[in-house]
């Protein structure tokens, strides 16, 4: 028996809250305030409440809350490619924050498919999540703007969306570039190319004509030193083999580092010394970057703060705040494939 002669729940029942109101010597709607943090209730109540729920070990319904809420609790995140550590890492901080903030967080892996994409978007709305947030998405504006208005709120990464359709988080891209292209002139590189990512992605579109304008400015720029690939090592691996082969150059700015790491071995399967030669500047700083031979230079991005800020500006918004615009600044790591001395 529980004190005040209240009868405890029967070993291996789960406790309800009806357990917790008759220990606390309270009503349930008064355990329910202090549960939703709603309402007036004295300390000394509030107290006596939570005390009554760690005695009983009280689990709350995830049911009874979603109704208490008018929520389920639930988030989604679309994803393009999780063999990619770049959205792996973005995917960590974001379900690492959504828990923190008690939601649960439903992952899809759309493997680069704006098909799959608007079928994840439709799947995670009819399973009642509360909003979402879509990473690098491939889907046309207006296909975009119609699924996530589905939604109470949503969240774009690496894309800019009008701020009546969602919120969005994109890395200044031009900075990007600046930082790795003014490490590189410092370095009296002057023969500058680029190995561009697919204009399918936003940012490969913003990187390549900062980098065309920005060494036209110089009077530096070759259009036959840009050259657009795959994201894949093989690909990239092929696409440099076509820039030695078509012009000479003296360092090579990278869409990722994944492309980077493609290029570093072709350089090294053509005989090209890095960074006596050329030196090689990728973007993202995954964790392998630090571990290729030599070592990736590359424009670092706060990937799992990306994650972090995604879930809190989602769960903002579900809150009734206003769609808002972030923009993160990289900065760029120093290694040996650009100054040989890490």
């Amino acid at each position: 028996m529980a004190r005040g002669g209240t009868r405890t729940p029967r070993a291996g029942s789960r406790a309800t809250m009806a357990d917790v109101a008759r220990l606390a010597g309270v009503s349930k709607q008064t355990v329910s305030r202090v549960l939703n943090g709603t309402g007036r209730t004295s300390e000394r109540t509030r107290r006596r409440v939570e005390q009554a729920i760690r005695e009983l070990n009280y689990r709350r319904s995830g049911v009874a809350r979603s109704l208490a809420t008018n929520s389920s609790l639930t988030l989604g995140l679309v994803v393009p490619a999780l063999d990619n550590p770049y959205y792996a890492d973005i995917a960590q901080g974001a379900e690492l924050a959504a828990w923190e903030a008690g939601y649960n967080l439903f992952l899809c892996n759309v493997f680069q498919d704006a098909g799959r994409e608007g079928a994840a978007l439709r799947s995670l709305e009819e399973r009642g999540a509360d909003g979402v947030i879509v990473d690098t998405p491939r889907l046309p504006d207006g296909a975009l703007a119609e699924l996530l208005g589905r939604y109470k709120a949503a969240v774009v990464i690496g894309r800019e969306v009008p701020l009546e359709v969602a919120s969005s988080i994109v890395v200044d891209d031009a900075a990007g570039v600046q930082l790795a292209l003014g490490a590189l002139h410092d370095a009296e590189r002057r023969r500058v190319a680029l190995l561009a990512g697919p204009d399918l992605y936003a940012s490969s579109t913003v990187r390549r004509e900062a980098f065309v304008r920005s060494e036209r400015e110089r009077g530096l720029f070759d259009p036959a030193r840009v050259v657009i690939a795959d994201t894949s090592p093989e690909a990239s691996f092929a696409a440099t083999l076509e820039l030695l082969s078509r012009t000479p150059f003296d360092a090579l700015v990278c869409f990722n580092d994944i492309m980077a790491a493609g290029a570093l071995r072709a350089l090294q399967v053509a005989g090209v010394r890095v960074p006596e030669e050329v030196a090689v500047v990728g973007h993202d700083d995954i964790p392998m970057a630090a571990w290729l031979s030599p070592p990736l230079a590359t424009v670092r991005v706060p990937k799992r703060e990306i994650g972090q800020r995604a879930v809190a500006t989602l769960i903002a918004g579900l809150s009734g705040a206003a769609n808002t615009r972030v923009v993160l600044t990289p900065e760029l790591t120093v290694r040996e494939s650009l100054s040989g001395m890490g």
